[in-house]
């Protein structure tokens, strides 16, 4: 549990972006009739879909999957030894989540979070780390060389010319400059030794759930810079202490339908319906909207605009602008989320809750979740078990197969790095096979457009939002799906002459070699 101390407040907040129409009215005219679809029940859609009904329009959203929330979705699963919430996968919300965070405090949720403060690694080459960032830079890192029992003050003299760009970190350039190299490349360049990449680098780009062979070196630096160098504090995180959909989730959706807004789950949109240049609504439904909200999974937004349907000349030359200008955008490879209820607990320890395991493919991530979340620590403790969730990044070679045969062919690794594992029996297993998250490969940040791409390409009131959606501001994940999600609500209320909702924003600049931070 935690105090609303704990969330970041926006006096503390380095940068504010303010509306464009500050002297317009908060929230639509008494009898303003505007309707507005939102295509997308993730938390890309979820944020503008809330900043929309807050202000008197006539919401109505729509997710193909039978549960929302996307990547933060909980569904229930009954299994051998009961039912039990599960969701997509651990997730951690960084410090510099701004927007996330304003959303959590307007549901009234911060007492479903605690704050995790470090992060611990096991290597197969070196020995385990706990990494905290205490102070800004230069003294967060000096402070993690001289606690790490692998790195000395050589192993970073080393990499001073990575440092250099990293410091150095310029959001309006940054994709221009580094986005056509790989990460790997880019440290070969930079001359990072070894032990230096293995231990600091390597790590980022492992739990990105794309190849890290492929990831680009854009998007590395614009992690670096948002999670560790942007912010004195941007390496803190907090975890939630009860499933996503208890957290947050159920109560935005509450939220929403407290609003008026129409919820539909198991609602595909096959394509929009484009008609005088304007995106009308869904193709095969005859309900009429004012504007769309674009908030699908990359995967999903190529299906919509594939089955989108133009009804005159202007709308064909406007979508096939908006095609031309999204076709480049990729899907990151499969993944795999595994759950187990084993009948041996896990002793407590002092930080190992979350364990990055950057050299143990397939495994890139444990989350011990009877140390995290209430449900599974009751399960434990009436059980003397454990519940452990492994993370199976960039493994299609998974696919199709079962819980028990995936556990099976990692159970070896998971009882080294997990010793009170060995012999453990799985009372229950729950698999979840995903392929919906964003490519981070080389060349796609440059491709990426803004949430105005489809207004920029001739149609006014279609607005896109995801975290595949570049922003002005450092951004990524979750923040960005909220971000976006904003952004595609404040362009729908900048067309109607309503104040557009304010964002917060990381610093666009690294802290130099000389760091300022107010």
């Amino acid at each position: 549990m935690i105090g609303r101390r704990m969330i970041p407040e926006h006096p503390s907040v380095p940068d504010t972006i303010g509306p464009r129409n500050p002297c317009d009215a908060a929230r639509l005219p008494c009898g303003a009739a505007r309707r507005v679809l939102v295509v997308g029940g993730g938390v890309a859609g979820l944020s503008a879909a809330l900043e929309l009904a807050e202000r008197g329009y006539r919401v109505t959203l729509k997710e193909a999957a039978a549960v929302l929330g996307g990547r933060l979705h909980t569904r229930d699963e009954r299994l051998r030894t009961g039912t039990f919430r599960v969701e997509h996968g651990l997730h951690m919300w960084f410090w510099q989540y701004y927007n996330f965070f304003d959303i959590i405090r307007r549901l009234g949720r911060e007492r479903c979070f605690r704050p995790l403060e470090e992060v611990y690694y096991e290597f197969k080459a070196y020995r385990p780390e706990v990494v905290r960032s205490v102070g800004p830079y230069p003294f967060n890192v000096i402070n993690v060389v001289r606690e790490s029992p692998n790195l000395s003050l050589l192993d970073v003299a080393g990499a001073r010319g990575a440092l250099g760009d990293m410091i150095r970190y310029d959001h309006d350039l940054n994709h221009r400059r580094f986005d056509d190299e790989t990460f790997e490349a880019w440290g070969r360049r930079a001359r990072v030794s070894r032990r230096f990449w293995d231990i600091v680098m390597a790590p980022v780009a492992s739990v990105t759930l794309n190849d890290p062979a492929r990831v680009s070196a854009a998007e590395m630096l614009l992690y670096m810079h948002l999670f560790f160098l942007g912010h004195p504090r941007a390496f803190r995180r907090l975890v939630a202490t009860v499933d996503h959909g208890t957290a947050l989730i159920d109560p935005w959706v509450a939220r929403l339908c407290s609003l008026g807004a129409t919820v539909e789950v198991s609602a595909p949109v096959a394509g929009l319906l484009l008609e005088a240049g304007r995106a009308v609504g869904e193709v095969g439904s005859p309900a009429r909207h004012d504007a769309v909200v674009l908030a699908s999974d990359v995967g999903g937004l190529h299906r919509i605009l594939a089955g989108t349907v133009a009804c005159d000349a202007a709308s064909a030359a406007a979508l096939a602008a908006l095609r031309a200008r999204l076709r480049r955008l990729a899907v990151a490879p499969p993944y795999h989320v595994l759950r187990g209820w084993f009948d041996r607990p896990i002793r407590r320890r002092p930080v190992e809750a979350v364990i990055e395991t950057p050299q143990h493919r397939p495994i890139n991530l444990i989350a011990i979740f009877s140390m995290l979340e209430e449900q599974s620590a009751a399960w434990a403790r009436e059980r003397g078990g454990s519940v452990v969730e492994l993370h199976l990044y960039n493994t299609p070679e998974l696919g199709g197969l079962a819980a028990d045969v995936v556990h099976e062919s990692i159970r070896g690794q998971v009882e080294q790095i997990l010793p009170e594992l060995r012999g453990a029996r799985a009372l229950d297993l729950s698999l979840g096979a995903f392929q919906n998250f964003t490519s981070l490969e080389v060349g796609q940040g440059k491709s990426r457009p803004t949430s105005d791409a489809a207004i920029l390409a001739g149609i006014p009131n279609l607005a896109l939002a995801g975290d595949w959606v570049h922003t002005r501001y450092p951004s990524a994940l979750m923040e960005r799906a909220v971000s976006t999600g904003r952004e595609a609500a404040n362009h729908i209320l900048f067309a109607d002459r309503v104040r557009e909702v304010p964002l917060s924003a990381a610093r666009k600049r690294g802290p130099g070699v000389l760091p300022r931070f107010g």
